[in-house]
C-alpha cells in the first residue's frame, strides 16, 4: 500500500509537469509555440525562419521551442496579425500592406523613394519603431519581434515595355498597398490590390499587365516566367512584420524574453534585409540571362515620375497629422536616416 500511494505522487508530479508545458534547464518552465506566415516551405524566408528557431532553442536551452506553420496553414495572408494580437497563433509573420490602414505609422517605407535597399529600408524602420512611441497603438495586443522591409520595388510588365508616364497610362498594374494604388492612380495606371500569392496567376491569365514588387519576389514567385520587362525606379518597399501575442510573451520567463529580444529586433531587421538583397541580386542576374528587358529610369526621368508621384506623400503626411499621428515629424526622421 506504501508504495502505491508512492506511484500515485509521483504519477500526480508528472501529469502536473505536463500540463504546465514542461520544464527546460533549471528547472524553468518551457514554451512551445507556433510562428504562422504566408511563405511557400521552400522560400528562403523559411529558412530564415528555421535557422531563428534553432538560435533560440539552443540559447534558451530547450525552454522555448517554436514550430513553423507556412503556406498560411494558420491564418490568411491579411488575417495573420489580427491572429497574433488575439492568440489563436503565437507569432505572426506578414505584410503591412494586406490590412490598409491598421499601420499608418509602419507604411513610410512604402511611400516612394524611401529605399535603396532591403538593409536600408528594414534598419531604419526600426530605428523609426524604437524612437516613436506612436507606433505602439498599430501592435497593441502584440510584441513587435522586428518589422523590415523588402528590397526595393520595380515595375514589371508582361506584353508592353514602360519607358515613360505616358506608357503606363491605361495599364492594369497590380498594387501591393493603398500608398502605391494612389501614386499609380495618379500616372494614368488602373491599380489592382492582390497579395503576392495570387500575383502568378493574375499576371498569367491577363488579369493584370504587370506588377510593382521587388526583385525578389520576380526569383522566388516564379514571376520571371510570365514577366518580360522591368521598369527601375526604386518606387518603394515592401513593409513587414513579425509579431508574438502578448500574452504568450508574457508567460515566457524574463531571461528568455531577453534573450528573445536580442535574437530579433535590430539583428533580425538586417539580417532579413540582407537576405532580400542578396536574393533581389540573383533575381536580376537570372532575369538579364533569361532574355527580361530592364530599362533604368534616369534622374531627370524620375524627377518628371515625382511630379505625379509626390502629392501621395503630402497626402500620407496630412493624413496621418489629421490622426494626431506625427505624420511630417516621421517622414522627415526617415529622410534624415535614408541619408546617413
Amino acid at each position: 500500500m506504501r508504495w502505491l500511494n508512492v506511484w500515485i505522487v509521483v504519477l500526480a508530479a508528472v501529469l502536473l509537469g505536463a500540463c504546465s508545458g514542461g520544464t527546460g534547464d533549471g528547472g524553468k518552465a518551457s514554451e512551445t509555440l507556433d510562428l504562422s506566415h504566408f511563405f511557400p516551405p521552400a522560400h528562403f524566408q523559411e529558412e530564415e525562419i528555421q535557422q531563428l528557431i534553432g538560435e533560440i532553442e539552443e540559447e534558451t536551452d530547450g525552454r522555448v521551442n517554436i514550430t513553423s506553420y507556412p503556406s498560411s496553414s494558420l491564418a490568411a495572408p491579411d488575417e495573420q496579425f489580427d491572429a497574433a494580437a488575439t492568440g489563436s497563433v503565437d507569432i505572426g509573420l506578414s505584410v503591412h500592406g494586406y490590412t490598409p490602414n491598421q499601420f499608418p505609422m509602419s507604411s513610410i517605407m512604402e511611400l516612394p523613394f524611401m529605399t535603396e535597399s532591403a538593409v536600408q529600408g528594414s534598419t531604419d524602420l526600426w530605428t523609426l519603431y524604437e524612437e516613436f512611441d506612436e507606433f505602439d497603438d498599430e501592435y497593441a495586443g502584440t510584441v513587435p519581434l522586428w518589422i523590415y522591409t523588402t528590397d526595393p520595388g520595380q515595375l514589371f510588365t508582361t506584353n508592353k515595355q514602360v519607358k515613360s508616364v505616358e506608357d503606363l497610362k491605361g495599364m492594369r498594374i497590380r498594387s501591393p498597398s493603398a500608398e502605391t494604388s494612389e501614386w499609380l492612380q495618379s500616372l494614368g495606371a488602373t491599380p489592382v490590390s492582390m497579395p503576392m500569392n495570387e500575383n502568378f496567376e493574375a499576371l498569367e491569365r491577363g488579369v493584370v499587365d504587370g506588377t510593382i514588387a521587388p526583385w525578389e519576389a520576380v526569383l522566388t514567385w516564379g514571376l520571371d516566367e510570365v514577366l518580360n520587362y522591368a521598369t527601375i525606379g526604386n518606387f518603394y518597399s515592401t513593409t513587414m512584420f513579425v509579431v508574438m501575442n502578448e500574452n504568450a510573451f508574457e508567460r515566457l520567463d524574463a531571461e528568455d524574453q531577453e534573450t528573445l529580444k536580442q535574437l530579433t529586433g535590430a539583428r533580425m531587421a538586417k539580417q532579413t534585409g540582407e537576405a532580400f538583397d542578396d536574393i533581389g541580386r540573383q533575381a536580376k542576374e537570372k532575369a538579364e540571362e533569361q532574355g527580361m528587358e530592364i530599362y533604368e529610369l534616369s534622374e531627370k526621368e524620375l524627377e518628371e515620375w515625382n511630379t505625379f508621384i509626390h502629392p501621395t506623400i503630402e497626402k500620407w503626411i496630412e493624413k496621418l497629422e489629421k490622426r494626431g499621428l506625427p505624420g511630417q515629424q516621421l517622414y522627415d526622421r526617415a529622410v534624415e536616416l535614408r541619408k546617413e
